[in-house]
């Protein structure tokens, strides 16, 4: 593997000379400094800063390799710092990738009924990337903090990608990744139309097919909504596991998933938001052995789910602890004729404003184990 280790220095487009070392080449696009496409190289960035100055580009770009290692360098100020495609067995450690592209007033993007693949700009983007790590980087205030599009079975553990303007960790098409111990804290913007719109900003957002993830012990607070699964008419991400991790204080949910199924949530903190969780129509999902206290509204919504399990969950001082209902349905989404069945036990459910399980006539319910104390009302079966 050739070794490379960059003189210590700070380097823009100009200054940068890879022809002094073996195993870089002149990059081939407009706006880059470093390029890496030949298998098996290690870059060595300590004491180095890439400094793309404001004017776009890209600081590292990686493509069309493997077994490729970038470790302890300080990429700022271009559009993307790093950008990896089509690479097999990468390894970024210990970098500081901040202060790229971080529009604060984008308000909504284009991607919100069609992804954009390509993003928005940001730290760290990964296309087609598998089998990788990406582990103890610094990746704060960037639009993304880290993209995952089209990636697979990567290792993405031991990150900050706080106070990013649009998301902190974003996974588009991607599957089978395992996302641990992360910080993704202050990941928002507000538009203009009302207190609590963030514009689809999250600390980690999972949308188009983004099955089997892991998702875990990850610290979310203060963003647009602490973790995300986005749908928008698109194929469901589904299957994935969101696991001790805190989204606590957004304005919105701590937690949402919706349009999808088989994902389970259990032992995270969803406290004081708007919503604890937001599952609507959410099929098949587990919510389990989770804190959810002091929410603006409700400790669990779900409307138009089935299927679903609640169980063993400490809800406290929420205006509901639990609401399940149906209403209106959204133009497209077909409902099955078979009624709404939940499980619903071993939850301990206190102090609410309004009620502690309020569900809609039309739904089947399976209370048990359930210990409901200084609630106004227990248990209410409301109209459609």
């Amino acid at each position: 593997m050739p070794n490379v280790s960059i003189r210590p220095d700070r380097y823009t487009r100009e200054t940068f000379q890879p022809s002094q070392y073996i195993g870089l080449k002149a990059p081939s696009a407009p706006g880059v400094i470093i390029e890496i496409c030949t298998d098996g190289v290690a870059v060595d960035l300590s004491g180095v800063v890439l400094d793309g100055e404001g004017h776009g580009g890209v600081g590292i770009w990686v493509h069309d390799c493997a077994d490729v290692s970038i470790t302890r360098g300080v990429v700022m100020r271009f559009h993307y710092g790093i950008r990896a495609e089509n690479v097999r067995n990468l390894n970024l450690r210990d970098c500081v990738v901040s202060d790229n592209t971080n529009p604060l007033d984008a308000c909504w993007l284009s991607d919100i009924e069609t992804p954009v693949e390509e993003g928005f700009g940001g730290g760290i983007y990964l296309r087609a990337v598998r089998d990788s790590t990406v582990e103890n980087n610094l990746v704060p205030n960037n639009f993304n903090g880290i993209s995952l599009v089209r990636c697979d079975r990567n290792v993405i553990t031991g990150n900050n990608a706080s106070y990013c303007g649009n998301v902190g960790i974003y996974l588009l098409t991607s599957c089978d990744n395992e996302v641990s111990d992360n910080s993704a804290e202050h990941c928002i913007r507000y538009t203009d139309r009302f207190w609590c719109d963030t514009a689809d900003s999250a600390g980690i957002l999972l949308e188009h097919g983004s099955h089997r993830n892991r998702i875990v012990g990850n610290s979310l607070r203060y963003s647009g909504d602490g973790f995300f699964i986005r749908a928008h008419n698109r194929e469901p991400s589904n299957n994935n596991l969101v696991s001790r991790n805190d989204g606590s204080y957004s304005p919105n949910n701590a937690f949402e998933a919706v349009f999808s199924s088989g994902n389970k949530f259990e032992d995270n903190i969803a406290s004081y938001s708007n919503y604890g969780f937001w599952l609507g129509y959410s099929t098949n999902t587990t919510v389990r052995g989770n804190e959810i206290s002091s929410n603006r509204f409700d400790g669990i919504a779900i409307e138009h789910g089935r299927d679903n399990r609640i169980e063993n969950n400490r809800i406290a001082s929420n205006r509901n602890g639990i609401r399940l209902w149906s209403g209106p349905v959204l133009a497209g989404y077909e409902i099955p004729e078979s009624p709404p069945r939940y499980s619903i036990s071993g939850n301990a459910i206190e102090d609410s404003r309004d009620c502690a399980i309020s569900v809609t006539e039309d739904h089947e319910a399976k209370l048990s184990d359930n210990a409901l104390h200084r609630n106004p009302q227990d248990y209410v079966r409301q109209p459609i």
